[in-house]
């Protein structure tokens, strides 16, 4: 049952408002309607039309004995306050309806054949201040408005149950219907603008940090009190991760300055020994220890300032890092030669490939680039290897920093900080593309980069 209630909820927070307001007033209705039905139950009692009312009091004083008939007047004013009847042996200030009138066709119709009805002089609106009719036993009964009255008829109101209207639930209803409609739809379109949006706002604000960039900006504070201050909260919080992240790319860059100083006195050091193979084996560890050390401060350095952007010639970045291997020795072959333009950096699209490149004639003999278009907005770049690749658990954890790959992939010379891969990701997605990891049959690693092109085709 909770499942169910949960999924008939709407996930939205403006819609959820919107439902908790329909709530409130359909029961607010419910409960004004069921307070008027018990504090006034004449609404329940059906109206009777002045009409069949009057020409069963006439009905009345016409079967009624001549002796009898002051009695039965004394009668029908006490239950009729609204009419005074009276006798009258003439007609004078009287004069015979006119039988077109709708009031009296509807008594003419409830009396009896040949009934002669008069009136009085008319108010305003066409009503009759008296009506007389002839008694078949003589005399005329005569029928006055009290109360000062416009008019003796008493017009039933509109919508109730003896002119065949609604009932008045459907009367209330049929009132509040609009009132409903309007009141919901400008609660909730204030409640998507001052509630629901400036939370929607800070979720997409939120999203964008942390990260290493210098330039940052902070959350809009603005909306209700209680956005304002998450935002406020949120500002903070970015503000101590942004410390949080200066002070560790400090740290590491200050170690790794200090370790290349080491460095450089350990091969000055080592020019000094006499034995030429452990000579050798100690200048090999050192530029590998330097290589590594640079590649660190490469890292920290670019990524506290943004490069310039402009358009690429995805076909020509590929083929110039393909070919710097190539001449290194390495079996390195491009495919592609259709002219590919993206929006990026030059030097992060380079440094991008050539890190993929490098990564992959590290670990494996043959390197294949290949570029392609899978549809007209994008760009799709693979590297493949024929190498031992990377067990599936492990290929979302290699792309973050500071982790390496699977043993299999580092039992050369070729080892590092695990910063490759984390740099590619990082930069692809700040170019608005993606990078994947994906095995390669039968063997090897396929790294597969996704960019939009600068100009989609149609």
């Amino acid at each position: 049952m909770k499942e169910f209630i949960r999924r008939l909820r709407p996930d939205h927070l403006a819609g959820q408002i919107a439902l908790l307001i329909l709530a409130a007033i359909i029961l607010f209705h419910l409960v004004m309607t069921t307070v008027n039905s018990i504090g006034n139950p004449d609404e329940r009692r059906p109206t009777v039309e002045p009409g069949e009312f009057l020409a069963s009091a006439f009905w009345i004083i016409d079967a009624a004995a001549i002796d009898e008939r002051a009695r039965t007047l004394a009668s029908l004013n006490n239950i009729a306050p609204r009419f005074v009847f009276s006798l009258r042996d003439d007609t004078s200030a009287l004069s015979p309806a006119v039988s077109d009138g709708a009031d009296i066709s509807g008594l003419r119709s409830h009396l009896w054949d040949g009934a002669r009805i008069f009136v009085a002089t008319t108010t305003k609106d066409g009503s009759p201040e008296d009506v007389a009719v002839g008694l078949r036993k003589g005399g005329y009964a005569v029928a006055s408005s009290s109360g000062g009255r416009s008019g003796i008829w008493m017009r039933p109101q509109r919508g109730s149950r003896s002119a065949g209207g609604p009932s008045f639930f459907v009367r209330l209803v049929e009132r509040s219907a609009l009132f409903f409609i309007l009141c919901a739809t400008i609660l909730t379109v204030w409640v998507s603008s001052a509630v629901v949006a400036p939370l929607v706002r800070l979720a997409r604000e939120a999203e964008r940090f942390p990260d290493e960039s210098v330039d940052r900006s902070l959350i809009d504070e603005a909306g209700p009190r209680e956005v304002r201050d998450l935002a406020r909260a949120l500002n903070r919080m970015q503000s101590r991760i942004h410390g949080m992240i200066e002070a560790r790319s400090h740290a590491l860059a200050a170690i790794s300055h200090d370790l290349r100083t080491i460095i450089t006195r350990i091969r000055l050091r080592s020019e000094f020994i006499s034995d030429d193979s452990l000579k050798s084996k100690m200048l090999h560890d050192v530029d590998l220890m330097d290589s590594m050390l640079y590649k660190n401060l490469q890292h920290l350095r670019d990524a506290r300032h943004a490069p310039e952007r402009g358009l690429i010639d995805l076909d020509s970045v590929l083929q110039t890092v393909c070919d710097q291997y190539i001449d290194l020795g390495y079996d390195v072959t491009f495919r592609g030669g259709q002219h590919q333009i993206i929006l990026g950096s030059l030097t992060e699209m380079q440094r991008v490939f050539s890190n993929l490149v490098e990564n992959a004639v590290t670990h494996a003999k043959a390197v294949i680039v290949t570029l392609r278009q899978p549809s007209p907005e994008l760009i799709q770049i693979d590297v493949e290897d024929d190498g031992p690749g990377i067990a599936a658990g492990r290929k979302s954890a290699v792309l973050e920093p500071f982790v390496r790959g699977e043993p299999a992939r580092n039992m050369n010379d070729h080892v590092g900080f695990g910063l490759g891969l984390s740099i590619v990701r990082s930069l692809v997605e700040e170019s608005k593309g993606s990078l994947e990891l994906l095995d390669r049959e039968p063997q090897g690693l396929i790294a597969r980069v996704t960019l939009p092109r600068a100009f989609p085709k149609n």
